[in-house]
């Protein structure tokens, strides 16, 4: 998945400084040579050079970098000012200051934008943390806590154990407030069902507990039906991550175990990174 972290490259005139300054030399040049002035030639050099200079300057302050727009005041420095055979006349001077002008166009419109930048997994993380804050913000310490427990109990492969804390969380949240979203509890549910065929070394192809429609929003992994391969896995990954949320979130004392498991909740995300950037 891609996204944008800069703004774009602010939008300026300085590009027109280089056909101004480059062409204005040549038109001061012919204007000192039609009055018989000696190093006329001097001045369209002079333009052509400080042209030069402002693409430089211009192909610099972009996000994006033109390495060819970053070279020009080399090539000026070769073309006008080292000795050599190549003309420094007036037809040079226009083809040179036409060539840094397309230059500069080509800076301006090409390269004003900067690259989108991947987003890290980390980084999807905690804009879906963001995401269902109001999830989050109805949650107790002590709901927290258990949501935590029933999740770390899972990760350390005590698949009974975690079913049991499954349960005692899904009895606390009778007694708590409402939250906003079932997601949740069924992500709880979904859970339990997955420790309790891990603990009796059994499998179940169309597991009984499943997410909603209406629990969409607070799932960390969209995919559409044709990416769907496994419908079972992709319930109990948006499960572990959510219930992952909520535990970080919500309960302090669980927080430094859970930050040493957070590859495992990024590596879920990992695995579905093809397939969310071709969504």
């Amino acid at each position: 998945m891609k996204t944008n972290t800069t703004t774009p490259g602010s939008k300026s005139r300085l590009w027109m400084a280089v056909p101004g300054v480059s062409f204005g030399g040549i038109g001061i040049e012919l204007l000192l040579f039609s009055v018989g002035f000696e190093h006329a030639v001097w001045a369209g050099i002079a333009g052509c050079v400080v042209a030069s200079f402002i693409l430089f300057y211009q192909a610099y302050l972009k996000p994006r970098k033109d390495i060819v727009s970053l070279f020009v005041p080399l090539y000026a420095v070769l073309i006008f000012i080292v000795p050599n055979e190549i003309s420094t006349g007036a037809v040079v001077q226009t083809f040179y200051a036409a060539t840094i002008t397309l230059l500069a166009v080509r800076v301006e419109k090409l390269f004003n934008a900067p690259k989108p930048e991947k987003r890290t997994m980390k980084q999807m993380l905690n804009d879906y943390i963001g995401r269902i804050e109001p999830l989050l913000a109805a949650i107790d310490e002590e709901t927290g806590h258990a949501v935590a427990q029933s999740l770390l109990t899972y990760k350390f492969g005590l698949y009974r154990n975690a079913a049991e804390k499954c349960t005692e969380t899904l009895d606390r949240l009778k007694t708590t407030a409402p939250l906003p979203t079932g997601a949740l509890e069924d992500a709880l549910l979904i859970l339990r069902e997955r420790a309790g065929d891990l603990a009796d070394s059994r499998v179940t192809a169309s597991p009984e507990h499943t997410f909603s429609e209406a629990d969409y929003e607070y799932l960390a992994i969209h995919l559409s039906p044709e990416q769907n391969e496994n419908p079972a896995a992709l319930d109990l990954d948006n499960a572990l991550v959510l219930l992952y949320a909520v535990g970080i979130e919500t309960s302090p004392d669980d927080e430094q175990a859970l930050e040493e498991h957070q590859r495992f909740v990024t590596q879920i995300l990992e695995s579905y990174k093809d397939k969310l950037t071709a969504a």
